[in-house]
């Protein structure tokens, strides 16, 4: 698994073309130094993979069905070229300049991943670095396991969100220490809808999941976002 030098940053895009637009800009305009971009669209139909095709600069995969955010992932670090990939939620942007710098030298000083830390103990896939060779070295997986419960349906005993059972692994691996966890620093509205990690990266949750009450407060937090950091 021979990698170019740099850094490729990845986006999992579904059917979020106002989110993705916003996404592009920020990572422009808070990226200073040269990187790829990558989008993972699994196979959106609100316009997503047509504004893709117009886009310079940005390498993107088309994917016939939704495989999930995880396989995404999983697909994506495997096809980038690049010695890091940065993982960004479509839905969380750079807000400062310094954000990639925050994840990567503590990649440099031994960590084996580094990103956001909110709940539970592990790097979420918000905002998360990792190098290929130990993504791949270590056969680390972004896949969920188990399910939450949604409607009638009852949680399995045994959950792990998309990249916790990454962070599980390289802790029984290499202990605590392989984890660089980044604070939230803000928040804005219930439910942690607006978070701010590190000062760095701004992530809306709840944004293109939520249901009802809770996803109108997410779309108002997003604009409000948008118009504090990019405007």
């Amino acid at each position: 698994h021979a990698s170019e030098p740099g850094v490729t940053v990845v986006a999992v895009n579904w059917n979020s073309l106002d989110f993705l637009s916003t996404w592009l800009e920020a990572v422009e305009r808070f990226t200073p130094e040269p990187h790829t971009t990558m989008i993972i669209d699994n196979n959106s139909s609100d316009g997503s993979k047509q504004f893709l095709r117009e886009q310079v600069g940005v390498s993107s995969i088309f994917l016939p069905f939704n495989v999930g955010h995880g396989p995404a992932l999983d697909l994506a670090i495997r096809r980038a070229q690049t010695e890091t990939v940065v993982v960004l939620d479509i839905d969380a942007i750079p807000i400062s300049a310094a954000w990639l710098s925050e994840v990567l030298d503590p990649l440099e000083s031994g960590a084996k991943i580094a990103g956001a830390h909110w709940q539970r103990d592990f790097i979420h896939p918000c905002f998360l670095a990792v190098k290929r060779s130990d993504y791949l070295d270590c056969g680390l997986t972004f896949r969920r396991f188990g399910y939450q419960p949604t409607g009638s349906r009852r949680r399995t005993p045994f959950f792990l969100d998309v990249g916790e059972a990454m962070s599980q692994r390289l802790m029984v691996e290499y202990s605590k220490a392989a984890l660089h966890r980044i604070p939230v620093t803000s928040t804005r509205g219930p439910n942690w809808i607006g978070t701010v990690f590190g000062d760095v990266v701004y992530h809306n949750f709840y944004s293109t999941h939520g249901q009802g009450s809770t996803r109108e407060i997410a779309a108002e937090a997003w604009e409000e976002a948008k118009n504090l950091y990019l405007s």
